[in-house]
């Protein structure tokens, strides 16, 4: 009984510090967000691509994020589809140097140059959003929309990074990231 008495003052200072923890985590959650959509929804056929039988307009998603961790300097952003290309995937979306302060992008900035930051090199070799167009009668791919957050200046980074190259620039650089999932068919 001694024994427990004793470690009772420790087992309330445990709780202590566990419960002042805790407030101050939740406020560092990073959480990116499509607006008005909830996570692993169906692309609408406006964000699949423009190409001809992909029966979109190509146009990027909204999306907004809260504050990233304190010494944020900038955000990239990646739409990978892991399903495309037999399991090897396809990168639509690349982009980075955006302004710490930024926490929306508006739907459709995606493949315009109006959109800040730095466009990197899509599958295609482009920059900007490139759509959804998986093959006919595959089932749902999954995009795969990350931000970061990095503690790089805006325009650290040179344009036209591929998703590979941007990941190896961006190693021992990213504070936080957050992804949503989007699925879409033909």
């Amino acid at each position: 009984m001694t024994r427990l008495t004793s470690l009772n003052p420790w087992l309330a200072a445990v709780a202590v510090a566990l419960c002042v923890q805790f407030p101050a985590q939740a406020q560092e959650r990073f959480t990116l967000s499509i607006p008005g959509v909830s996570d692993n929804r169906l692309f609408t056929s406006a964000a699949a691509s423009d190409a001809a039988g992909c029966g979109g307009k190509n146009q990027s998603p909204a999306l907004s994020w809260n504050a990233g961790p304190p010494g944020t300097l900038s955000y990239a952003i990646v739409m990978h589809d892991p399903d495309g290309q037999k399991g090897l995937g396809v990168d639509h979306w690349i982009h980075y140097g955006i302004k710490a302060t930024t926490r929306q992008i508006p739907a459709g900035v995606g493949a315009k140059s109006a959109l800040e930051g730095v466009g990197g090199s899509n599958s295609k070799g482009t920059t900007g959003y490139m759509g959804p167009c998986p093959p006919v009668g595959d089932s749902s791919h999954h995009y795969i929309i990350q931000l970061y957050a990095l503690d790089l200046a805006p325009d650290a980074l040179p344009a036209g990074l591929s998703r590979a190259q941007l990941m190896e620039k961006i190693k021992g650089h990213v504070l936080k990231n957050s992804s949503v999932v989007r699925r879409y068919h033909r």
